[in-house]
């Protein structure tokens, strides 16, 4: 697993997921991606977060439980997960249902269109 979480070129937390995925690995991803939203707050900051999912592999139901707890959090202002695929899109939207924020988190199959969402918070 090469899981990356940073802070990409338009000033938002970028999450990298990459290969299969373990409860340890979620943790890891979210406990930096808090980390970074905290910093961003600090410096007077939106935390936004943009989920990258298109190199994901196989993801366990206690991994899947862990990201939908990471979600609830309160940490982040915007969060949108970017994936391909009905299945993932489907498997994303009911980890969001489930979470109740719904128009603080959303799925997108395009970057342009996630990055712009993400970014109109700050308009």
């Amino acid at each position: 697993m090469d899981n990356q979480v940073f802070i990409n070129k338009y000033g938002m937390i970028e999450i990298k997921v990459r290969g299969d995925q373990t409860v340890a690995s979620v943790q890891a991803m979210g406990d930096e991606a808090i980390r970074l939203a905290v910093d961003l707050r600090r410096k007077k900051k939106p935390a936004l977060i943009l989920d990258n999912l298109l190199e994901m592999g196989d993801v366990p139901a206690e991994a899947r439980k862990r990201v939908a707890e990471l979600v609830k959090s309160s940490e982040y202002d915007r969060l949108a997960m970017l994936g391909s695929g009905a299945i993932l899109k489907l498997g994303a939207n009911l980890i969001l249902q489930a979470t109740g924020r719904g128009k603080y988190v959303k799925y997108f199959d395009n970057r342009t269109q996630a990055i712009a969402w993400l970014k109109g918070l700050q308009l």
